[in-house]
């Protein structure tokens, strides 16, 4: 059993999308697979005998304004997923994304965390992301219902990020 980090391509979307009985995650692979198309960063699964088991995006700017004005450029993590949890593929995850960010010309990557939700936190901790001193970030985002309707969020967050000095992984 294996595991297989990698940047989504055109056939693992129709994959994705072919298994996919959810509205809204499939709103969400399109939309992080365009994102990539268009040059604003990577949409990357992770794969363990050909079943998906996780999923990350990673962009070239941080999508909270705060984040943006202290840090140009700081690349981010967002919407990291695995599935279960416990068995390094969030960590591969992350390695994949500090490496394609460090080869990009990042010098910094960050991502929010849920401050009422101390395990992925501890990943991120023991992975050497600390929290910024800029206070709470919200994450605003829409939710597809299957219904067709939709439901807003913001969720207070914490930052965290961390320098990229050299290649993470291998």
């Amino acid at each position: 059993m294996s595991l297989r980090v990698a940047v989504c391509t055109a056939d693992d979307l129709a994959v994705l999308l072919a298994g996919e009985t959810s509205r809204h995650l499939a709103h969400h692979h399109r939309e992080r697979f365009a994102v990539q198309a268009q040059g604003g960063g990577y949409y990357l699964l992770a794969w363990r005998d050909g079943v998906n088991v996780g999923r990350a995006s990673l962009t070239v700017e941080s999508k909270y304004a705060p984040v943006r004005r202290r840090w140009t450029g700081c690349a981010e993590v967002n919407a990291l997923a695995a599935f279960p949890q416990g068995q390094g593929t969030g960590t591969a995850l992350l390695g994949l994304a500090e490496d394609l960010a460090h080869a990009d010309g990042h010098e910094r990557i960050g991502l929010a965390v849920d401050p009422d939700d101390p395990g992925p936190r501890r990943l991120y901790e023991r992975l050497g992301y600390r929290l910024w001193d800029g206070g709470t970030v919200v994450d605003e985002w829409v939710e597809l219902l299957d219904d067709g309707g939709a439901r807003r969020h913001a969720d207070p967050s914490d930052y965290l990020s961390k320098p990229l000095r050299e290649s993470t992984s291998g």
